[in-house]
């Protein structure tokens, strides 16, 4: 009866290392996965994200941000989660809208809708000055908050895209914001445009 207790004990322990292994292997692909799912290449290389700014608070004063997001916004830079994906950006609303956004860079130049960029019909430099693409930020949302019962709900019923132009003067700043819906950039038809909303800098 030992000699047979004993010998079971030994096939225990000969089979767990093999258990172990197949655990350990099956953990490290899991980390692996997330890892690629976050764009990080190398887990052996620490990523540090970049420095954002500072939040910039603004106060609504067109028709549209008065009437949807009357108050005050405050947006706020977000860094990079891995090396491979791009920063973003918190759109925080005085009436609880939030957008949590990721950038895209390059995609104001592919415009507003399946025809070449023409954001001129969109925004307005109010220095005279004609609009400049460069200076269009564009933001994919990731999340959309509405709280219930907010009047007028979102800027769309479902915002998947933001685009933001900001106009600089001594002592002054202005953001105008344009909402896009659907589920690809640029859009294929100009009803994806929900509306366009401006707002002045508080100091």
């Amino acid at each position: 009866m030992r000699i047979a207790f004993a010998a079971a004990l030994l096939a225990l322990a000969a089979c767990q290392p093999a258990i172990d292994k197949a655990t350990g292997e099956a953990t490290a692909a899991a980390e692996a996965k997330a890892r690629e799912e976050m764009g990080q290449d190398d887990p052996n290389i620490p990523f540090t994200p970049s420095p954002v700014g500072e939040s910039r608070t603004y106060e609504a004063f067109s028709k549209t941000a008065m009437s949807f997001t009357p108050g005050v916004l405050t947006l706020t830079p977000t860094p990079q989660k891995s090396e491979n994906l791009p920063s973003g950006a918190v759109f925080a609303f005085g009436n609880g809208i939030i957008y949590e956004t990721t950038s895209m860079p390059g995609g104001a130049e592919m415009g507003p809708t399946a025809k070449p960029a023409d954001w001129a019909n969109l925004f307005i430099d109010t220095s005279g000055a004609p609009v400049d693409i460069s200076k269009i930020e564009m933001y994919s949302v990731d999340k959309e908050t509405v709280p219930p019962g907010t009047p007028n709900g979102g800027l769309c019923k479902k915002a998947s895209f933001l685009a933001t132009y900001t106009v600089k003067s001594p002592g002054a700043e202005d953001i105008t914001i344009a909402a896009f819906e659907g589920d690809a950039w640029p859009p294929a038809s100009e009803t994806a445009l929900c509306g366009t909303f401006s707002y002045a800098a508080v100091h």
